[in-house]
C-alpha cells in the first residue's frame, strides 16, 4: 500500500484514529488537538504528561514537571506519530519487530519516543559536569541501568556508554542527554513499580510483587526487560559512529570507543530495531530543524511518499517553504554513517535501502 499526503494531513488522519496511536482506552483525547499540542509547547507538554498518567507512570510525570523542554515536547509528539507512520518501513527486508502485536510496539514506542530527550536540561547546563557516578547520586538514582548484570544492551556494551559520557563530559562540555534520559527512564520506572507495589500490598497483603494489577493496569516483573529496551533505545539514539579521518576521530580511539568505530567501506548497523527506528525518525523529524516556522504551518509544506513495502521514503517541500537546504543536508548526512542510499535536490530527499539500517 502506497501512502503520499503532507506530514500534517497524515498525521491529521492518524490523530483522529485513536486506536492507532493511543494504548490507553482511558486517554482523554478531547481534551486536545492535534494544532494544540504540536503549536503550543505548554499543550505539548500536557499531552505528554496525560500520556504516562494513563499508564499510572506518576514517577515519569514528575521527571516531565521537572525536565521537560516544550520546544522538545512538540518535536518528541512529532517524531512520535511520524515513527508509527513509518513503522511499516522497519517491518519489511529482515526487519522483524520482536513484538507480538501491534498494540505492544505501541506501548513500547510511547515509553521511548516521548521520553527521548527529556535529559535536555542537563546537556545544556555547560557549568555542571558530574561524572557519571555522581549524576546517579545527585539524581537519587535507585535502579541503575548500567550496573544491573541481568540487563544486556544489543548494540553496543555498557563499557563503551561508560565511556562515551566521560567523552562527553571531558572533549564535549557537556552531560549526553541519551545517556542521561535512558537511566533517567529505567530508574523512574523501575520506582514506579515498586510505589504501586507497595501500596497494592498496602491494600492486600497476599499481592504477587511478580504480577498483579492496578486501576485497571496489568503491572509484571517481565515488564522490567521491556523498560531496558526503552532505555536502552534512548542511551543509544545519541551515540555517534566515526569514521577515520573524521572530527575526534582520534579522541574515539584514546577513549576505547571502538564498537562506534566503523569503516567507510564496512558502515555500521543497529542491532535493535527500536534505536534504529528512533534514531531514524529522529533525525527526519522536522519541527526541531525549523525553530522559526509555526509547526502546523511547516508540516503543510512538506510531504511524504512512501510504501509499505519499506522501498523507499521519499520527502519534499513545496516551493514556498523558506529555505529547505539545510534540513536536506542534515538528513543526507545519513549515509555517511549507515547503509541507506539517500538522493537528493534542492526541494526533495529521497531514502532507499531502509532494510540495511537495522541487522
Amino acid at each position: 500500500m502506497k501512502h503520499a499526503g503532507t506530514i500534517w494531513e497524515l498525521y491529521a488522519e492518524l490523530f483522529s484514529n485513536t486506536d492507532k496511536w493511543c494504548y490507553y482506552p482511558t486517554f482523554t483525547i478531547k481534551e486536545f488537538s492535534l494544532d494544540r499540542i504540536l503549536n503550543d509547547g505548554h499543550e505539548a507538554v500536557r499531552f505528554i504528561q496525560e500520556y504516562f498518567q494513563c499508564g499510572g507512570k506518576y514517577m515519569i510525570v514528575r521527571d516531565i514537571a521537572r525536565y521537560c523542554r516544550t520546544d522538545r515536547a512538540t518535536h518528541s509528539i512529532s517524531t512520535f506519530f511520524l515513527g508509527i507512520l513509518l513503522l511499516p518501513l522497519f517491518k519489511k527486508h529482515h526487519i522483524h519487530i520482536d513484538v507480538p502485536e501491534d498494540k505492544t510496539f505501541l506501548w513500547l514506542w510511547f515509553l521511548t519516543c516521548l521520553y527521548h530527550d527529556m535529559a535536555y536540561k542537563f546537556e545544556e547546563d555547560k557549568n555542571h559536569l558530574p561524572t557519571l557516578n555522581r549524576f546517579v547520586v545527585e539524581n537519587n538514582i535507585t535502579y541503575q541501568i548500567l550496573n544491573d548484570r541481568t540487563i544486556r544492551f544489543k548494540g553496543v556494551t555498557k563499557k563503551t556508554v561508560r565511556a562515551y559520557y566521560r567523552y562527553r563530559i571531558n572533549e564535549c562540555g557537556c552531560v549526553d542527554h541519551g545517556i542521561a534520559g535512558g537511566i533517567l527512564l529505567y530508574n523512574s520506572l523501575r520506582q514506579n513499580y515498586a510505589e504501586v507495589y507497595n501500596y497494592c500490598r498496602g491494600v492486600n497483603n497476599n499481592v504477587s510483587y511478580d504480577n498483579f494489577k492496578w486501576n485497571g493496569l496489568h503491572l509484571s516483573s517481565s515488564h522490567f526487560r521491556e523498560y531496558a529496551k526503552c532505555a536502552n533505545a534512548i542511551i543509544q539514539h545519541n551515540l555517534w559512529f566515526k569514521a577515520p579521518g573524521q572530527k575526534d576521530f582520534e579522541k574515539y580511539v584514546d577513549y576505547h570507543l571502538d564498537e562506534l568505530i566503523y569503516s567507510p567501506s564496512a558502515k555500521p548497523y543497529y542491532k535493535d530495531w527500536l534505536t534504529a527506528l528512533l534514531v531514524f525518525c529522529d533525525t527526519i523529524e522536522p519541527v526541531k530543524r525549523f525553530l522559526n516556522s509555526t509547526p502546523s504551518s511547516l508540516l503543510k509544506e512538506m510531504i511524504l511518499d512512501f510504501d509499505d513495502e519499506g522501498t523507499y521514503l521519499k520527502i519534499s517541500f513545496n516551493k514556498s517553504c523558506v529555505n529547505p537546504a539545510s534540513y536536506i543536508e542534515r538528513v543526507s548526512e545519513m549515509k555517511d554513517w549507515t547503509n541507506l542510499t539517500i538522493q537528493q535536490d534542492e526541494q526533495t530527499i529521497v531514502i532507499s535501502d531502509i532494510n540495511k539500517m537495522y541487522k
